[in-house]
């Protein structure tokens, strides 16, 4: 009996790919035994992308115009209607070798995983393009937060192709709109999912542009914030940072008054009442920005489960 497959493709004006991508994932799950549940195509293009998807049998899925992360969360809860035995979700751009399709199945069909992410520096060759230094070194910050957050060797931070077992996908949770592949790790390993990383081969993009942030450096910016927030390095080290440097500014506030008998203008006066006000701004912006995050992820948690 062949094993059932729904797959989840995030598109934005992929008109120029999606058709080629669509049938060649009907060639290879033809060629490898594996039934084809559903294709869902979780889409925010203005072009003729859903179209196109449409005439080849794709279910569509509004991606809601809110970033790649979003369109992904959204295919990926409905792909758990078809009730497959693994949910792929891959990058619709060309960059994915499709013939790799049953070396990310097959750990999850033999149960040795529970999700299965592609690495592009797992080994030497696999990127088909020089890979700028810049990004690399993007990449390997990210890589770095992710091991430390995971405990697991990992070595890429957003590979393009993915699968997993339907109870990954029912149990998962989304904050980012950037950050879905780190997420998926994060949150399949803080509830106990058995995670594998494999070799995967990155084409050279042939039409369009990343989908994601066309600069790696600026792609760590967007998320750092919220693997912050995921590893609830905020509380820890956020709120106790800003109460920190709120007591020094009291603590500096004491000395000074008690040396000036806390005449005011001769507080004033004094370059040290400066650094009071310093310290005390710190800590206020760093127990606030804290404090946001948290509250943040609170509304997205919330927003999460009633969509």
């Amino acid at each position: 009996m062949a094993s059932k497959i729904t797959f989840v493709l995030p598109t934005r004006d992929e008109e120029k790919t999606i058709g080629a991508v669509i049938n060649e994932l009907k060639t290879e799950c033809a060629h490898n035994n594996l039934e084809i549940q559903q294709i869902i195509v979780a889409d925010d293009s203005k072009d003729r992308t859903r179209e196109i998807a449409k005439e080849l049998g794709a279910t569509i899925v509004i991606g809601g115009g809110q970033g790649l992360g979003q369109a992904v969360y959204r295919g990926l809860k409905a792909s758990l209607r078809f009730e497959a035995d693994v949910v792929v979700s891959l990058d619709t751009d060309g960059q994915v070798d499709l013939s790799e399709l049953p070396r990310f199945v097959n750990p999850i069909l033999k149960d040795r995983a529970d999700l299965v992410v592609g690495s592009r520096f797992k080994d030497k060759g696999l990127v088909g393009y020089d890979y700028p230094f810049i990004n690399r070194s993007g990449i390997r910050i990210l890589v770095f937060i992710l091991r430390k957050l995971t405990g697991l060797p990992l070595t890429d931070s957003h590979g393009g192709f993915r699968a997993m077992r339907s109870d990954v996908v029912k149990e998962l949770e989304l904050i980012g709109t950037h950050t879905y592949v780190q997420e998926c790790v994060i949150d399949a390993v803080e509830k106990g999912f058995r995670v594998e990383e494999i070799a995967s081969v990155w084409n050279k993009r042939n039409h369009g542009k990343s989908r994601i942030v066309r600069s790696i450096p600026k792609y760590v910016f967007y998320t750092l914030p919220i693997l912050i927030l995921r590893a609830g390095q905020h509380i820890r080290f956020l709120y106790p940072l800003g109460m920190f440097f709120i007591f020094l500014s009291l603590l500096d506030f004491v000395i000074v008054g008690f040396e000036t008998s806390l005449n005011l203008r001769e507080m004033f006066d004094r370059q040290s009442f400066h650094l009071i006000l310093l310290l005390f701004m710190i800590g206020l912006n760093l127990f606030f920005f804290g404090f946001t995050i948290e509250l943040l992820g609170n509304i997205k948690r919330k927003m999460s489960v009633r969509s």
